[in-house]
């Protein structure tokens, strides 16, 4: 019983330090068709760490999308996103945005835990 005891306070520890899948959504508005190429990069907040994620899209000119979603594999805490745009006329806009993703542990049902983290990057489109 000490055991089971052990292993389960041991999870409860870890378990917000473990990464797990997230919806996201990059919302780049009205201004999309002006956008060709993406990059983001997700830092732990604080730290000069290297990125744990980078991504990167292509879209033809005129073809990027209002909102694109994707999934995200990463842990739990505050996170420091610098998100790289390059639209059709070769302008290029780096634009940091600091996001908080929060868990809550598997006994407890989150219903806000199964929503998308939305990322406003038509605020950098402006």
């Amino acid at each position: 019983m000490l055991l089971v005891a052990a292993v389960v306070g041991g999870y409860v520890a870890i378990d917000p330090k473990l990464p797990r899948s997230r919806q996201v959504v990059l919302d780049f508005g009205k201004e999309a068709t002006d956008v060709t190429d993406v990059e983001l990069t997700w830092t732990r907040a604080g730290t000069m760490d290297d990125a744990a994620l980078a991504t990167r899209w292509h879209f033809a000119p005129g073809g990027a999308p209002r909102r694109l979603p994707f999934e995200a594999r990463l842990a739990d805490g505050p996170w420091d996103i610098e998100v790289t745009l390059e639209r059709q006329s070769r302008e290029t806009t780096r634009w940091p945005y600091r996001v908080n993703l929060e868990g809550t542990h598997f006994w407890r049902r989150d219903p806000q835990r199964d929503l998308p983290v939305v990322i406003p990057v038509r605020e950098a489109l402006r």
